[in-house]
């Protein structure tokens, strides 16, 4: 089992993409939480695949708790969840040629050769259906403390459609967003569908960004240094498959700015208002640091963007080699897959950045 630990909660997960299922252990959540199964169900049907740009792979998301949980509310003791495989198809792969840019050739000399990579076993985003359950219960308990969560698609390829920058981030706004293809600029959808038909046809693939913004967060949440906020949440972004790139705020943008123009200045009038608990008020006039100095939160929105390489399963020919002889040879991936990761990965992101945050808190 591979391990997340955070401060008060343990977080592990288990299983191979073409295996008997995947799984999550989730330890140190409290007694008593009601599980919201309506918003699990939801939150699973947005990582789930709807055909077009994403996968042919039909997995229901079936799931079975088998411990920590009573009466629909958790009990105390690890929370275990179990999403049994429905449809494999372990044909679709040669276990003996390395897929350029998955992890079979290093998984392949760690493991001695006796690892499962079918799908890319355990390093595939299959093991996200039990973190996305996971999340969901997270955010329902951020949900009651004032504090929201949305996703939206920053960029597929070239196409941007919009920042959290760009508009008044509003409750409303995070209700819209709550879809299958969450997009600032609505518009922008034909745009991007034309973009990823172009790439389905062409048996390619394409990179993308997603935005997170979290509102009505205290301030003070976080701990210096290695427990800063952006310390903990990129920690776990970087455990999504295809991810490559996590900034806060204005992020890379902030090293070709002035000191002057990237810091943001106090309003204090707001300071006060949020004092006496206006989670609406804002306590800056700007927000390039994206809610968080020196690793603690300031109660402005929470902006952070997470850059997902493209899949690395392309039906175009790709130079490779055999497994066992070293034999160079010319591999065309079969099998189903998503054009783009961020088209599913954007919940994945929502509910890890809800699991760090609980724990922060």
């Amino acid at each position: 089992m591979n391990t997340w630990h955070g401060n008060h909660i343990t977080l592990s997960i288990f299983g191979e993409s073409h295996g008997e299922g995947v799984g999550a252990v989730c330890d140190g959540l409290p007694a008593g939480i009601p599980l919201d199964f309506s918003h699990i169900e939801h939150m699973l049907s947005l990582r789930r695949p709807k055909g077009g740009a994403t996968t042919a792979r039909a997995e229901k998301d079936e799931y079975e708790i088998l411990s920590g949980v009573s009466g629909g509310k958790t009990n105390g003791a690890p929370l275990c969840v179990f999403f049994r495989n429905k449809d494999v198809k372990r044909a679709d792969y040669n276990p003996k040629i390395s897929r350029p840019s998955h992890a079979d050739f290093p998984a392949f000399i760690k493991y001695g050769g006796l690892c499962d990579l079918s799908g890319g076993g355990h390093f595939s985003a299959r093991l996200t259906a039990p973190l996305v359950f996971i999340g969901a219960i997270c955010e329902s308990e951020l949900k009651k403390r004032g504090i929201r969560c949305s996703d939206a698609i920053r960029s597929v390829g070239d196409v941007d459609a919009g920042s959290f920058y760009d508009t008044e981030i509003t409750d409303e706004l995070l209700a819209r967003l709550d879809t299958d293809l969450p997009l600032i600029n609505p518009e922008k959808k034909t745009e991007i569908d034309a973009l990823l038909l172009r790439y389905r046809e062409e048996k390619n693939t394409i990179g993308a960004t997603v935005e997170l913004c979290m509102t009505g967060l205290p301030t003070g949440a976080g701990e210096p240094f290695f427990d800063s906020v952006e310390s903990r949440l990129s920690s776990l972004m970087f455990s999504i498959p295809a991810v490559k790139g996590v900034e806060f705020g204005k992020g890379f943008e902030l090293s070709t700015m002035r000191g002057s123009d990237a810091n943001d200045e106090y309003d204090a009038d707001g300071v006060r208002r949020c004092l006496e608990g206006d989670k609406t008020a804002k306590v800056c006039f700007s927000n390039n640091s994206g809610g968080i100095c020196g690793g603690l939160t300031t109660s402005m929105p929470l902006i952070m963007r997470v850059a997902f390489k493209p899949i690395a399963s392309v039906g175009t020919p790709q130079r490779s080699f055999y497994l066992d002889s070293l034999r160079p040879t010319e591999l065309v991936i079969e099998g189903r897959h998503d054009v783009c990761a961020a088209l599913r990965g954007a919940v994945v992101v929502r509910a890890l950045a809800c699991i760090g945050m609980i724990d922060l808190l």
